[in-house]
């Protein structure tokens, strides 16, 4: 999992493509940033302070962003496409610096951070070399520039890899050698004897996620073995770099099949059009990704900051540029979303260049599970592309029973989700089911044909055992998309088609707390009670909303409820609720519940509402265990489960119940009735063993000394 803070503005950017990158600093909270007219900035952002910084002439312009030799603990940029600038942090300028004159136009410079390497230089025709054989060979300041040479491949992105913890590194190479058609090298550096040179100048291929897509943004993990893109069908990919890595490392000559790019999720475009400089990626770690973009959320465009999940796909935070720009009095212009240029990661914040301003988010890593996963579905679903495909993790498996023919049972799958998706479109469409009459009539169709099929297949397999009528009719993809409609309709309340999906037990949990808040808004009871019947798994702080909604219903309107009010005297107590609600809040008490999450939630409750609670257990308590359903209208509530609700209920407001003088006579009832039932049950317990023989009609064991018979008597 991944947690996103509200990002802060560390500094504004006053002249579009002026900033150049944003790099780590050897220093854990401090990042660098280069601008074309500005130089180098250095910022703390534990304290969000600028500390250093260092301008070039007028005459000089910064063509690629500085970064920081670990190794020697200098800074290194390029000025003017061929000059590379070396300075320490203890210079005050660049007059002094040391200056390196390279051949060839340089195109990036890769520093690694896990491995004590000398930074490299690759040069705009795809070679490379480290900096110390540039210094070591290239001439003094004044001598000539050799012309460059005109290369036919574009270089678009380098990375740095360190692969299974080898003594030397590789650094990446992604060109585009014709439109929409990439490349792969793979370089390596230092001490790299075990390494095939000729096989590391292999060119490969990098099959796009369609025809027409092209490569809009990518990035690599240093300790990974895989790239990670975006393209403009906004196609979000991973592409495996194992299989070649291996390939320059071994001694076999078979060569691995073209690298493609595996789509992890498609999503809604992150740009206005197809500029390869409005999307940014920075790896995180091997399963994570920063994604930082324009996209557009509730019919507005907007600059956004997300995390995405390779492994299982899934957006683990996002957070938007809105209440950071709301702050600020920034031009409108300024403030227009236009896209991110560049993204960096170091440990504990993301930092991201829009065409505004360079954000920062701090940023919290914890370990990832497939129950997080599922908890970020539907916020997920929210940012793909085609909403009316079903997520993987949303959908049953519906396998071919043995000795059925393959094909024939291909076909049948894909004509159900070919319908389901039909009919979705029209359940979800307020234009073609514009009244709930129309709704609840498609629904039901649709229902009905689905239990048609299931009885059929039924019968068709007589070895198999024959399920419940309604159970697996729908799939929850399908019952998801049909409920989040029926919630935000605001036209009409369509509780027909709600009571139909219910029936089903379709439901899923995931679901529920939505649809549970709608009902209570709508103070519709009797659906309420259908959904503690019909879902599993209501999260336990629905259940306790949920109760405390029933609890307060004779507090709505008093006037209407003391007409109707039925009140019963019971052992010499009144019944503190309306025989009406009682028959929903015991619903709810009958509802299996986890006592360990239930009791953090029902320390949420109100004192009243929980005096109102334990007097209605009070009542009940009386009765005793022989049964109180003729005082309530609830057959499934038993008497242990009471005792339980009461237990939990005293432990959550202990302390309160003890300081409130109003609770304490109610506190020594509770000890008296336990008390004397727990004597009852003591002296019951001594009659177990005749009961049971009476039961099962034995004799009584022959002995010597006992008589035909005995007198005993029992005091109750």
């Amino acid at each position: 999992m991944a947690d996103l803070r509200e990002p802060f503005e560390l500094c504004k950017i006053l002249q579009n493509d002026s900033l150049l990158g944003i790099s780590r600093h050897t220093k854990e909270d401090h990042i660098l940033v280069t601008f074309s007219d500005r130089g180098v900035l250095v910022y703390n952002l534990q304290l969000q302070k600028l500390i250093n910084s260092w301008s070039v002439k007028q005459k000089d312009n910064v063509t690629i962003a500085a970064v920081h030799d670990r190794v020697e603990g200098n800074f290194v940029m390029v000025v003017n496409r061929s000059e590379i600038f070396v300075w320490k942090e203890t210079d005050s300028d660049l007059k002094q610096c040391q200056r390196i004159q390279s051949d060839k136009d340089i195109c990036s410079l890769l520093v690694w951070k896990t491995i004590q390497t000398a930074p490299c230089v690759v040069f705009q025709d795809g070679s490379s070399m480290s900096l110390a054989e540039i210094a070591s060979t290239s001439k003094t300041e004044t001598g000539k520039r050799r012309k460059t040479t005109k290369f036919p491949l574009d270089l678009l992105w380098s990375f740095a890899l360190q692969y299974q913890n080898k003594p030397f590194s590789a650094s990446v190479l992604v060109v585009m050698h014709a439109k929409n058609k990439y490349l792969v090298k793979i370089a390596y550096h230092g001490h790299s004897g075990g390494v095939d040179q000729e096989k590391t100048a292999v060119e490969w291929a990098l099959t796009p996620p369609a025809k027409d897509a092209s490569l809009l943004s990518c990035c690599a993990c240093e300790e990974g073995h895989g790239i990670t893109s975006y393209w403009s069908d906004g196609s979000l990919c991973f592409t495996e770099l194992e299989s070649i890595l291996k390939f320059a490392l071994s001694d076999s000559n078979n060569r691995p099949s073209p690298l493609t790019c595996r789509r992890i999720q498609r999503l809604h475009p992150l740009h206005s059009g197809s500029d390869k400089g409005s999307v940014a990626l920075a790896a995180i770690d091997p399963e994570r990704v920063c994604l930082c973009g324009s996209i557009t959320i509730e019919g507005k465009l907007k600059d956004a900051i997300m995390v995405w999940d390779i492994k299982y796909g899934t957006l683990q935070s996002w957070q938007t540029l809105d209440k950071m720009l709301a702050k600020q009095n920034t031009l409108q212009g300024l403030g227009q979303p236009r896209g991110a240029f560049c993204a960096c990661y170091i440990p504990g914040f993301i930092c991201v260049g829009f065409c505004h301003t360079v954000a920062v988010c701090q940023f919290c890593t914890f370990p990832c599970s497939l129950a997080s996963v599922l908890g970020q579905l539907d916020c997920t679903s929210n940012f793909l592309q085609d909403e009316t495909l079903k997520p993987e993790l949303l959908i049953t498996p519906k396998l071919a029973r043995p000795g059925r023919p393959l094909n024939v049972w291909q076909k049948t799958m894909k004509k159900k989700d070919h319908l389901e998706k039909k009919k979705l479109l029209k359940l979800t469409d307020p234009s073609k089911t514009s009244t709930k009459e129309a709704l609840y009539s498609e629904l039901d169709s649709y229902t009905k044909m689905q239990m048609k099929w299931q009885e059929q297949g039924n019968k068709d397999e007589a070895s198999h055992e024959k399920e419940s009528e309604n159970a697996n009719v729908l799939s929850q993809h399908f019952v998801s998309g049909v409920l989040s409609r029926c919630v935000n309709e605001k036209r009409f309340w369509a509780r027909d088609s709600i009571s139909k999906l219910l029936k089903t037990k379709c439901v899923p949990p995931s679901c529920s707390k939505e649809l549970l808040n709608c009902i209570m808004e709508k103070n519709d009871l009797e659906l309420l009670n259908e959904c503690f019947e019909n879902i599993k798994g209501i999260p336990e702080d629905t259940v306790v909303d949920c109760l405390r909604h029933v609890l307060r219903q004779e507090h709505t309107s008093p006037k209407e409820n003391a007409a109707k009010s039925l009140q019963m005297e019971v052992q010499g107590g009144q019944m503190p609720l309306e025989k009406a609600n009682v028959k929903y809040l015991c619903a709810i008490l009958c509802y299996k519940v986890n006592d360990v999450f239930l009791l953090p939630c029902l320390k949420k409750l109100p004192f009243e509402d929980v005096m109102l609670l334990l007097k209605f257990f009070m009542c009940l308590l009386e009765r005793g265990q022989p049964g109180f359903q003729d005082v309530i209208d609830c057959e499934t509530l038993t008497y242990p489960q009471v005792l339980d609700w009461a237990g939990l209920v005293l432990n959550a407001h202990f302390s309160q119940l003890v300081i409130s003088p109003e609770a304490h006579k109610l506190l020594v009832r509770y000890h008296s009735v336990v008390s004397q039932q727990v004597r009852t049950y003591e002296r019951l317990r001594e009659l177990e063993g005749f009961l049971g023989h009476f039961k099962i009609k034995t004799h009584l064991p022959k002995a010597d000394q006992v008589g035909l018979y005995t007198i005993e008597e029992l005091e109750l």
